[in-house]
């Protein structure tokens, strides 16, 4: 299990699951929030989504 900083009560743990079209979909959603003007949340959803990211090894 990796706990993400800033998050108290989140875990994820590395699974099989995550696979080369999770990873295209989460750099999908990555864009998308990058085209939009920088916000404290957006900034937060896009650190969050590359924390995903390193943890599958990606």
């Amino acid at each position: 299990m990796v706990k993400l900083k800033g998050f108290d009560n989140v875990e994820l743990k590395k699974e099989k699951i995550m696979n080369v079209g999770s990873i295209a979909r989460i750099n999908q959603v990555i864009d998308l929030l990058r085209e939009l003007e920088p916000t404290e949340e957006i900034n937060q959803c896009l650190e969050l989504l590359e924390e995903v990211k390193k943890i599958e090894g990606w």
